[in-house]
């Protein structure tokens, strides 16, 4: 092994029951090097991030090796991966809502003490300070944890997973860490990253955002059904080429840019839904209409209220005032069965707690709001189930299978094919591509042209420029609670102009 290696894995082999889902991965991240893990949902990357982090049970024949010792298998568990240098940081940023920054840091050394009993709260303060301050992040120790903007709670996360660890002795994964961020969150994040891996530093990076690779990885390692099946460098790294790697030349390929026939207004007589005054807690006085087959994109920067914009016309959070109309009959802004009365159909940026239930199978989940027309083990149902197993391309396609053993993309997908059953009106999305791998993205997209195509009405956030540009008629930017601008001519420089500036 080079003595330049921090980490040196052989043979690398995970089963569930039977199931061989990782086999004989190979690999090596030297100190000072960032390395991106890439494959579509379902290839067996949080398999391996679990394996190495201690949560999955390795083969007999894995091997190892941290700073050139050796971890046996039976010795590779949560507490002892992190005792010898193996940090997480996930993508949720798990922080404790009500502890404070310095708080939480402690958690992860120890709360210095004044005698045996009382914190030193000065001494813990300036210490955890110190901390920000090595990575270079403005954050106060006495804010809590629960106050921050998901930027800063990244950041915060990254310091607390380094603490009491030099970054010379330490091997940082990032399991896709940037998916919740904007662009601007993630560049911010990654510079970070970069400037600890400068001094000695090893990353192995969990990400669906491809340019961040091409932006920050020195090679990437890609899989495909638990099998390495290219490692690139930096210089030989494209991003077709990779996805063409990640789905094997079976997946669906990129669909032509919806943009094109050119952006419409849309006014109250032409609309298929009409918000007028919407108000909610950071939203204000908001006004505007979709039109029969338009896909409109709302974006803006985090926590200003594009997301809070979706939830009140869904019906998700109370409105303050304003009122909606759906094919110019009033709304009852009563809640989310509302909503769903009238024709619209809201998919949560939380897959999990407002999404699918984990324990249900992916047939009870995608049938769950119809069941009355279904019932759970009807062949209608059964067919109804299969069919869009089929068109989204769910994987594993058993309709049995439980919806929390799912990867993130398919229980997208999942989510995506319960609302299609119930053809709607108005289909609402706050960034569903959000965390899922690029094919999964494609087949996503290329689901709401087609509906779009069929006259549905379709609302979708994102903080991707990009996909906004590819997939929307039109643009609306939210910021400080209002609609700063509408943006028909979609260009990156346009979109992302209007939403940092």
């Amino acid at each position: 092994m080079s003595e330049v290696s921090r980490l040196q894995v052989r043979d690398l082999s995970v089963s569930y029951g039977r199931h061989e889902v990782v086999r004989g991965l190979s690999f090596d991240i030297p100190k000072g090097k960032i390395y991106s893990l890439l494959g579509s949902n379902g290839s067996g990357k949080s398999t391996t991030v679990k394996a190495l982090t201690g949560v999955n049970r390795v083969g007999a024949e894995t091997s190892v090796l941290l700073n050139g010792k050796l971890i046996r298998p039976r010795d590779l568990t949560p507490s002892k991966s992190r005792s010898i240098g193996i940090r997480v940081v996930h993508q949720e940023s798990p922080l404790i809502p009500n502890m404070t920054v310095a708080e939480m840091a402690a958690l992860n050394t120890d709360f210095p003490l004044v005698g045996k009993t009382f914190v030193h709260r000065r001494q813990l303060q300036r210490r955890t300070r110190e901390m920000l301050d090595e990575f270079d992040v403005q954050v106060d120790p006495s804010s809590l944890c629960g106050d921050l903007k998901a930027g800063e709670r990244a950041l915060v996360s990254l310091v607390v997973s380094m603490a009491g660890i030099s970054p010379e002795q330490a091997l940082l994964i990032l399991d896709e860490t940037t998916a919740p961020l904007s662009t601007r969150d993630a560049e911010r994040f990654l510079d970070r990253v970069r400037s600890v891996a400068d001094r000695g530093l090893a990353v192995l990076m969990v990400t669906h955002r491809l340019p961040e690779v091409s932006a920050y990885s020195d090679n990437a390692l890609v899989l495909r059904d638990g099998v390495l099946v290219r490692t690139y460098d930096s210089e030989s790294f494209s991003e077709q080429a990779c996805i063409n790697d990640m789905v094997g030349g079976t997946g669906r390929g990129r669909s032509t840019d919806r943009r094109g026939a050119g952006a419409r207004d849309v006014d109250a007589g032409k609309s298929t839904v009409m918000a007028r005054g919407l108000s909610g807690v950071t939203v204000r006085d908001v006004t505007v209409g979709v039109g029969p087959g338009e896909i409109l994109g709302v974006t803006g920067r985090a926590g200003e209220g594009a997301s809070e914009l979706l939830r009140v016309l869904s019906g998700v959070d109370g409105p303050i005032a304003g009122s909606v109309v759906v094919e110019g009959n009033p709304m009852s802004m009563t809640g989310p069965r509302a909503a769903i009365a009238a024709g619209i159909y809201y998919l949560s940026l939380d897959r999990l707690v407002e999404g699918g239930i984990p324990l249900m199978t992916v047939r009870e989940n995608m049938i769950l709001p119809d069941v009355g027309r279904y019932g759970f083990g009807g062949r209608g149902a059964a067919a109804a189930v299969q069919g869009m197993i089929e068109e989204l391309d769910i994987r594993p396609p058993d309709a049995d299978v439980a919806f929390g053993s799912l990867s993130g993309g398919n229980q997208q997908k999942v989510l995506l094919a319960r609302w299609l059953l119930m053809a709607p009106k108005v289909l609402v999305l706050d960034d569903p591509a959000a965390g899922v791998d690029p094919n999964t993205r494609e087949i996503i997209f290329d689901t709401l042209r087609e509906l779009s195509a069929r006259g549905t009405s379709i609302i979708i956030r994102s903080s991707e420029p990009e996909h906004l540009v590819r997939l929307c008629d039109r643009v609306v930017v939210v910021n400080g609670g209002r609609i700063v601008e509408y943006i028909e001519e979609l260009t990156l420089e346009e979109i992302s102009r209007a939403t940092y500036a």
